[in-house]
């Protein structure tokens, strides 16, 4: 049986890229990808994608992170990047709705950069070793996605796509537009997190 092919359209334009959305007739899973250029170099928007907890932008509304397991590890590390893959649970505290939580495993799939290749890092939800939500919190039915990144001259070309389903009874029409709405802010945040680690180490 063949399978149709995504149709994306163009939702809007930002400074520095495109978001499209591309989603099933009926469906609550709505599926977003965003392309373009940042004005930071490669390897700072890396560091920035694999320690992103640490920026509160790119990463919002996150209040809790605990890393459960690791695997293909540098010695000592226990946690991104030293380690390629990384199961997590993760709580979030979004304003106005009930909290939402998962757990997830995140690999770092390519690092080529410094050869002047590409980097992704994906993930996507393990529900297996997920342990029973609190009382409080409604669990992510899915979440899955992926940055890739490539040198462009003194820039970084990337291309970002994540498929979600927050769970709970939120209306579709309000998912959409939350989701819509912090794609474009997210992604100027990494760009503005990455320019900093960048002047921070040129001093």
């Amino acid at each position: 049986m063949l399978l149709a092919a995504a149709v994306w359209t163009l939702l809007t334009s930002f400074p520095q890229g495109k978001l499209y959305r591309s989603e099933e007739e009926g469906a609550r899973v709505v599926a977003l990808r965003a392309e373009g250029r940042l004005a930071a170099p490669p390897w700072a928007v890396r560091k920035v994608l694999s320690t992103v907890w640490l920026y509160p932008g790119v990463a919002p509304y996150l209040v809790e992170r605990r890393v459960l397991a690791a695997d293909r590890c540098q010695d000592g590390a226990r946690d991104l990047p030293g380690c390629r893959r990384v199961w997590a649970y993760e709580r979030y505290s979004p304003p106005v709705v009930v909290d939402r939580d998962y757990v997830f495993r995140v690999e770092i799939a390519t690092d080529e950069l410094d050869a002047g290749g590409d980097f992704e890092i994906a993930w996507e939800l393990d529900p297996s070793r997920a342990p029973p939500p609190p009382e409080d919190v409604v669990r992510m039915r899915r979440n899955t996605g992926a940055w890739r990144l490539s040198p462009d001259g003194d820039g970084t070309r990337f291309s970002y796509r994540i498929s979600t389903d927050p769970g709970g009874d939120l209306p579709s029409w309000v998912v959409k537009a939350a989701n819509e709405r912090q794609v474009p802010a997210v992604i100027a945040s990494l760009e503005e997190s990455a320019r900093k680690l960048a002047a921070a180490a040129s001093r």
